[in-house]
């Protein structure tokens, strides 16, 4: 079953990966789909490096050094020295030239690779199930699919590329050598395949070690890039003095990062070293029992020489290039391993898709008994928990830190379907509703909000380009009170935002957040949900807010999560959640009423602002 890329990236021709067990010989098949032209030109010079290196260099170092010899004794005339120098001087010349136009065509390969393997990885991921990428292992495999894809691709080229170009020499020196040293030829060989064996296990080894160490990176990266190196956050680190404590914290997750790894190379490098090591002594030994048919004139100096030069190449190459081919193989193994198993990870029907054109009609939406608790938690978040969520009206979710407010929200737009209990959209269950029927339904605005850095007017335009007006988009400004950020900018609301251009402004969280309202705003589903939308605002901008708020939400739906209760007056329903469950429910006058847990709290609010 392929796991298809949507409608736009199908036109740009991107990789369609399938479920299925991906091993390392397969970065040759998906790299020759994606660059077939180049990658049959690098097999070529492939075939052609692996012939010149070896034979011709053999046989050019032994013409030249007969010639010579025979020049030096007066054999030969001087004049004859020039065309074996010439051609020694073009294979060496040739041997530069292949290695000039593979490193070009290689780096080429890598710029197809990473245009046509990272969006379908990022839209692999985009799919999975919310349950997994909350998941700490699965986020591991996450990261290191995406962030070690193109290197491991064109180190996998270059490897098994290596492997052929290595045999290709081999098999071609094995003719030269068929009458001189053949025996000595087949021992360097067999003596070889301990080296294989060793690379190999070096590599799954290096790879695994990487993949240990990446909790720690991830540790270290945070402290030194969101927080030691991070502008935001200069005023408290200065204020605190606690650079110093956060640098240890860096300095411990850097060292436990750098130990699992260093461990590991260290054991893999003085093994693979031993084995080389031996596999010289061994081509040294061949070329010691050689010296007698020199002597005996079996074979000419200059043809001994280039044999042992051949040799000691062999030699090099078994124990250098071609034992870090086989480790990169081995390391490439264990990330396909990986992207089989990113792969065979439960993904989401339409996950990817945009919101329907035309949002789901209805007049509502009620949970039944519903209970939920997070993947790899054995509490309940929410605990048999029943309303009713009537269209065009306006309710509020108030309560303590963890009472299942957000939880709500997160089953609502269908992030989680693993619950016990029915959310039903008019008696229609909801998991039976696409995920494109979802986005359009409804609006979150969660605390949490990304700051994208782009134009002011792009951020208020996400996911709503096609249907929105000048006069739809001033109103929405109006309403959050951004139109004085907008004048404040020199290029107005096509000004760029953040420190990533060269004319962006950065703004202050509240600012920020009036965006982020604003753009949720202007969305065009029946539902809107803000969790804590005003968090960063003051209460006089948050009272405006509100108030322009309503007008511009009459026939729609909306759920406010707030912990600042005069907000929550506006609605026409407030959830006092506690627990998983909701104990007080009614508007507001109603509840002052009950005095109750929501008046009590609604009153201890109140004798702060007043003493403050």
């Amino acid at each position: 079953m392929c796991i298809d890329i949507n409608k736009s990236q199908e036109n740009n021709k991107y990789f369609t990966f399938t479920k299925k067990k991906y091993r390392a010989f397969d970065i040759l098949n998906i790299t020759f789909k994606i660059a077939p032209i180049q990658f049959i030109l690098l097999m070529f010079l492939t075939i052609v490096d692996g012939i010149i290196p070896s034979a011709l260099l053999a046989l050019g170092t032994g013409k030249f050094v007969d010639t010579a010899t025979a020049i030096f004794y007066g054999f030969l005339p001087y004049n004859k020295i020039y065309f074996p120098l010439i051609l020694l001087i073009v294979i060496l010349g040739l041997t530069r030239l292949v290695s000039g136009i593979y490193f070009l065509l290689e780096s080429n390969i890598g710029i197809l690779l990473e245009r046509n393997l990272s969006p379908p990885i990022v839209e692999v991921q985009a799919k999975l199930k919310y349950d997994y990428i909350e998941d700490p292992k699965c986020q591991e495999i996450m990261d290191i699919t995406a962030d070690e894809m193109e290197e491991t691709f064109i180190d996998g080229i270059d490897s098994y590329l290596s492997i052929i170009s290595s045999f290709i020499g081999i098999s071609s020196l094995f003719v030269i050598l068929a009458n001189f040293a053949l025996t000595s030829a087949i021992l360097i060989a067999f003596a070889s395949i301990p080296l294989v064996i060793v690379s190999l296990w070096a590599g799954k080894k290096n790879y695994r070690a990487k993949v240990d160490a990446r909790k720690y990176e991830r540790r270290y990266s945070y402290y030194s890039d969101e927080v030691l190196c991070n502008r935001e956050a200069v005023k408290e680190k200065t204020l605190f003095s606690y650079a110093d404590e956060l640098t240890k914290s860096y300095y411990d997750n850097f060292t436990k990062a750098s130990k699992s790894q260093l461990s590991v190379l260290f054991k893999t490098r003085l093994a693979t070293k031993a084995t080389s090591i031996s596999l010289l002594i061994i081509a040294m030994l061949i070329a010691y029992t050689m010296i007698d048919e020199v002597i005996l004139h079996i074979i000419t100096p200059g043809t001994f020489i280039g044999i042992i030069t051949a040799f000691i190449g062999v030699s090099n190459t078994l124990g250098g290039k071609l034992q870090e081919a086989t480790k990169n193989i081995g390391e490439a193994k264990e990330y396909m391993a990986d992207l089989s198993k990113l792969l065979s990870i439960e993904s989401v029907e339409g996950a990817t898709d945009e919101p329907a054109n035309t949002p789901i009609y209805f007049n509502k939406i009620e949970f039944r008994n519903v209970s939920f608790s997070y993947p790899a938690s054995p509490n309940l978040v929410l605990k048999a928990l029943s309303f009713v969520l009537e269209k065009g009206k306006h309710y509020a979710f108030v309560g303590a830190n963890g009472a299942g407010k957000s939880t709500v929200t997160k089953l609502l737009t269908g992030l989680y379907d693993s619950y016990q209990g029915e959310i039903l959209i008019d008696g229609k269950d909801i998991r039976t509703f696409s995920q494109s029927q979802l986005k359009a339904l409804f609006s979150v605005l969660y605390q949490d909000f990304y700051h994208y850095q782009i134009p002011l007017k792009d951020n208020l335009i996400l996911g709503n380009r096609p249907r929105l007006s000048d006069e739809l988009i001033d109103l929405a400004l109006d309403a959050t009170d951004l139109e004085e950020v907008v004048n404040s900018l020199s290029l107005g609301i096509d000004n760029p935002l953040g420190r990533i251009h060269k004319n962006g402004v950065d703004l202050s969280m509240g600012q920020w957040q009036k965006i982020a309202i604003a753009r949720s705003l202007l969305s065009n589903a029946p539902i809107i949900i803000m969790d804590e939308p005003t968090s960063a605002l003051d209460p006089i901008t948050e009272s405006n807010l509100y108030i322009q708020f309503k007008k511009l939400m009459i026939g729609r739906t909306s759920i406010f999560i707030s912990h600042r209760l005069a907000s929550t007056k506006l609605a026409d329903e407030i959830f006092v959640f506690d627990g998983g469950r909701i104990i007080e429910k009614g508007g507001y006058q109603e509840l002052m009423k009950k005095d109750g847990v929501y008046a009590k709290m609604f009153r201890e609010q109140s004798r702060r602002y007043k003493y403050e």
